[in-house]
């Protein structure tokens, strides 16, 4: 049996439009995975943890992602600590541990009426104001100290990190400041977004 050119020509553009289609249908596919992703790239995924340092006087801001960024860039964060306000607590020896991020002591609000018993110190970095933006390589579950310091007066019980539900955190406090605990990396969202999720590990008990 004879199949003339023209339906031959009309099968082989079926053929191709067939193909196209299929073909589109699974970019659709890979572009809704895409926004799957990111949706949840973009919420909380980071979390803080304090640890105490092998010579039992230099305390350790850890940080753990549950998802690696992409793209990596580290845009600005923040940390608060809580210290016992009778303590005399002073940050000395503060030290960056990414290469190129500068971590500095933010701001201090001492005895606020949320809590009088205790003192607030923010810790804070901007990643393009240095060469730290692409520096810290977050993996995800993996741990990583990103700074640390000291008291002037040794190492001290009752130092923690400020939890979500602290009464001081809220907006606006006592103070009119935000200590908020904070970080935003682009390849977890947007750079209006906050990627900090919350706290974790045991409380800092010094040497006896």
């Amino acid at each position: 049996m004879k199949i003339n050119k023209s339906f031959r020509r009309a099968a082989t553009l079926a053929g191709v439009i067939a193909l196209a289609m299929a073909a589109n249908g699974a970019v659709a596919k890979e572009k809704a995975a895409d926004k799957a992703a990111v949706a949840v790239s973009a919420a909380q995924v980071l979390e803080y943890k304090l640890a105490l340092a092998e010579d039992g006087k230099t305390y350790q801001l850890v940080m753990k992602p549950s998802a690696a960024p992409k793209p990596d860039i580290s845009l600005t964060g923040q940390v608060t600590l809580k210290v016992p306000h009778d303590s005399g607590f002073k940050v000395t020896a503060l030290n960056s541990a990414v290469e190129g991020s500068n971590w500095v002591e933010a701001s201090r609000v001492d005895a606020p009426k949320e809590d009088a018993k205790h003192d607030y110190i923010s810790f804070s970095f901007v990643g393009l104001q240095g060469s730290s933006a692409r520096n810290y390589g977050w993996e995800a579950g993996k741990e990583q100290v990103i700074f640390s310091f000291q008291n002037e007066g040794g190492c001290l019980d009752g130092v923690a990190l400020m939890a979500n539900d602290d009464p001081f955190n809220a907006a606006p406090n006592s103070s009119n400041t935000n200590p908020g605990n904070q970080f935003t990396n682009l390849g977890w969202g947007a750079v209006s977004e906050n990627n900090y999720k919350g706290n974790y590990g045991d409380p800092v008990a010094c040497p006896k």
